[in-house]
């Protein structure tokens, strides 16, 4: 009887420690479409802020004002692919882990180890003329350190 009760309760915590890894869960923000409002909301935003940059922490980017228009950055660093805050003592981003600094208006690089600048999400204007960002990783814009009017998505 003790060695049944022994087996089933060693049973019972082997399933409870793997299920929670067998369970799909939904993952929300990178990869889907972000609706992120007007674009004149946001340029109002970005005038009464000084042009800091916007977060959005569920598609992992911020809005940038960039010289002419508006950019959507993907957070990661290029680096070694930190998460990359914005500094509002420095008025700039530094990543955590290796000092990278980036420009808070184009996301080029200020200050090294990260090879290249943020890269980009393209941005599109649905017909109602909200700005939706597509966050998928894969179709991101990798772009040299130059800064180059190709690069905005919505212009002012």
């Amino acid at each position: 009887m003790g060695f049944t009760a022994a087996v089933a309760l060693g049973v019972t915590e082997l399933v409870a420690s793997i299920a929670p890894y067998l369970w799909v869960t939904r993952i929300i923000g990178l990869g889907a479409p972000v609706a992120v409002g007007t674009a004149s909301d946001i340029l109002k935003q970005f005038a009464a802020t000084n042009d800091r940059p916007i977060l959005f922490r569920e598609g992992r980017f911020f809005l940038l004002h960039a010289p002419g228009g508006i950019i959507a950055a993907y957070r990661k660093c290029t680096h070694l692919g930190c998460t990359v805050p914005f500094n509002t003592a420095k008025d700039l981003f530094e990543c955590p882990c290796h000092g990278s600094r980036y420009d808070k208006r184009t996301a080029v690089v200020v200050k090294s180890p990260a090879p290249r600048p943020l890269q980009l999400f393209h941005i599109t204007e649905s017909p109602s003329g909200a700005l939706i960002v597509d966050t998928n990783p894969l179709n991101v814009m990798d772009r040299g350190q130059e800064w180059d009017d190709r690069y905005l998505e919505i212009r002012e």
